[in-house]
């Protein structure tokens, strides 16, 4: 299974990015796209969704969404059936485990992430940012745009 980064979903929401019409295309075909038990092969982790109100709300972005609509968009998500993944109780331990390969406290964010991920067993990342996630040898990073 592949979860869905941040940057993806910002694309796809934001109409003004010039990554709009791919990332659009791509997350419609992944939350359609179901295997023969009727699962989903993507996941979303709760960090994401943090992440993506944070970004897609800011003002200097090319086309902001309202916090209304964002949290809608965050809504349709969760109600989708797409499966959120939540930090575990663990998180916190395996973070700071990850964190000792790192040298920089700009990959606080992305380590959190790859923590949440290595916890449940996820396998693949789709993101823009592949070179922030290349040190992670459990994680397939992939930019699908």
């Amino acid at each position: 299974m592949y979860a869905l980064d941040t940057n993806i979903l910002v694309y796809a929401h934001n109409i003004g990015a010039a990554r709009h019409e791919a990332a659009k295309a791509f997350v419609q075909d992944v939350m359609n796209r179901r295997d023969d038990e009727g699962m989903l092969s993507v996941c979303v982790p709760a960090q994401v969704l943090l992440e993506f109100l944070n970004v897609i709300t800011w003002t200097r972005l090319e086309a902001p969404l309202s916090l209304t609509d964002a949290l809608q968009i965050v809504r349709d998500y969760v109600e989708s059936g797409v499966t959120i993944l939540h930090q575990n109780q663990t998180h916190l331990f395996t973070l700071l485990q990850l964190l000792e390969t790192v040298k920089s406290r700009k990959k606080i964010f992305d380590v959190a992430l790859a923590a949440t991920l290595k916890e449940h067993g996820i396998e693949g990342l789709y993101t823009v940012n592949t070179t922030d996630f290349a040190e992670f040898a459990f994680l397939d990073v992939k930019n699908p745009l």
